[in-house]
This record gives C-alpha cells, structure tokens and sequence, in this order.
C-alpha cells in the first residue's frame, strides 16, 4: 500500500470513529436532554369571580344617557364580576391575589363580594348604596350580538362595578355612573345603535369579549354554560 492508500485509510478510520462516537453519545438517542428549567404554569388573577345577593344589573340597558348614566334593573341573585373592572384599586387588588388561576373562589369567597354584600364597596371614597355587576336575568330574550366594528368612535358604557343610586322608574329604579368607553364593542338586541334618541349609548363588553364563531364568552364565565343550554331550543345533540 502507498502513501496516498495508507492516507486515505487512516482518514476512513478517523470517520469511523467519529460517527461511532456520535451515534454512542446518549445526547444523539435523545435519552439525556440538555439541562432545562422546568416550566411552571404563570399564576394571574381569576378573571371573573361569582357573588350572591342584591345589585343593580345594567349589562342589557340599550339607552344610557351620554354622560354614561344608565337606568339598571335592581335584581337579587347570582352575580358575576369582572376582576380586571373593579372600580374600588384596593379590593381589586385583593381579590386578584386571591382568586387566582391557581386557587381560585368559589361562590362568595373573593373579596369583592364581601365588600358589595356588607355596602363597604366605595368608588373614589364614596359608599354608594348599589353596585352594578353582571347577571343572566333576560340574556336568552335580549343577548342577540353583533359585532360593532365600523363604529370606532362610537361610545358604550362599561357599567361593571359602577356607582349607582335609586330613582322613582318601577321598572328600573337605580340609576348607574358608568365608564364610557369608544371603540369596537359587542351590539346587544341584535343591532349596534342604542336606542332613546341621539348620543345616546348601550351597556355592554369590548369586542374581543365574545367570540362568534363558538358563541361564548372569550375567558371563563361563571355560568354561562348552564345559561346557554336553558336558551336553547329543545333538541338532541349528535352522539356520533
């Protein structure tokens, strides 16, 4: 064998050896993974929390006044509140550390709830006798949305957890302080234009609340799923 032949067979060694190294190495087999840090599940705030008792309910009112004042309905039951809405800086931030993913509150338990119940919730330092939340009551009737996309001026109220007081209307007798908000909302009772004369405003959720196509709410509502089955038509669903 010449030089060049010896040269040549000592490279194929080389080579040899080098992909028998490799293919030994427990890394290539993926049976010793490169040193990671274990992924833990980010803890946030519960995104609503559910309550019991007297409120004013406000979320299908069409007519707010463009101050942002809507007439509400006074109603006693089950009542679900946004965490991320609380008009009151140190009740939020007690109920987000406590009602998180993690550990979440169950009915009663968040503080906000505590705080409405016992007439403690103030706005800006001020205890007013009512607190707007959200509840189902005429949801099946009246929910109806659409999306209000090409209003981006448009003004909505955002009545969750807002002051409000009585009035002499049987039918709704609070009236609530609300946020005004502008931009694209969701449309209640099938249409985007609140009704009762111009300027006026409909109570309601920013768009990307609700998706359409799964015609549910975009975070985890308190309820809902039993709501949805009781305004729906009675039928059987396809087993397979």
């Amino acid at each position: 064998m010449g030089l060049k032949g010896a040269a040549m067979t000592l490279r194929n060694w080389a080579l040899a050896s080098t992909v028998l190294l490799l293919l030994c190495s427990s890394d290539v087999w993926g049976q010793k993974p490169p040193d990671t840090a274990p992924v833990i599940p980010q803890v946030v705030p519960q995104e609503a929390v559910e309550c019991t008792g007297w409120h004013a309910l406000c979320s299908l009112a069409d007519d707010c006044a463009p101050n942002g004042e809507c007439g509400c309905w006074r109603v006693n039951e089950n009542y679900m509140v946004g965490t991320s809405n609380i008009k009151n800086d140190q009740i939020k931030a007690t109920t987000q550390r406590r009602c998180t993913n993690k550990n979440p509150c169950g009915v009663d338990e968040a503080p906000v709830c505590a705080a409405i119940q016992s007439g403690q919730f103030t706005v800006e330092g001020v205890a007013y006798p009512w607190i707007s939340t959200y509840s189902y009551r005429g949801w099946c009737e009246n929910w109806d949305p659409v999306e209000c996309t090409n209003v981006d001026k448009a003004p909505w109220a955002d009545c969750m957890t807002s002051p409000c007081w009585e009035n002499s209307d049987p039918d709704r007798p609070l009236t609530c302080a609300c946020t005004i908000n502008h931009g694209a909302f969701v449309g209640t009772n099938g249409t985007c234009v609140a009704a009762g004369g111009e300027g006026n405003m409909m109570s309601t959720i920013p768009l990307h609340s609700w998706n359409f196509r799964l015609q549910t709410f975009n975070f985890d509502m308190p309820g809902y799923e039993y709501v949805k089955g009781a305004c729906s038509a009675i039928h059987s669903d396809p087993y397979r």
